[in-house]
């Protein structure tokens, strides 16, 4: 590897938004924010697709106002 050219790497520590967890790695970034981590991702904890939602925009009720349960009988 050539010297110089690489950036400088830091160890962070970084707090997931969704359950609080406190994860540590090396990246080359000063700030970094996570929504979901492995803790707190249904595929991680071996739920399956679905079985957690995290929805912190309304998206989904929002879709629900505007279809209601229709979107259901097709």
């Amino acid at each position: 590897m050539k010297k110089g050219i690489h950036p400088e790497m830091k160890l962070v520590t970084v707090k997931c938004a969704s359950c609080g967890a406190e994860h540590t790695f090396w990246t080359t970034r000063e700030n970094i924010k996570i929504d979901v981590c492995s803790n707190c991702h249904p595929f991680y904890q071996g739920k399956g697709a679905g079985a957690v939602i995290v929805d912190t925009e309304g998206r989904i009720e929002k879709f629900r106002k505007k279809f209601g349960e229709s979107y259901l009988k097709a």
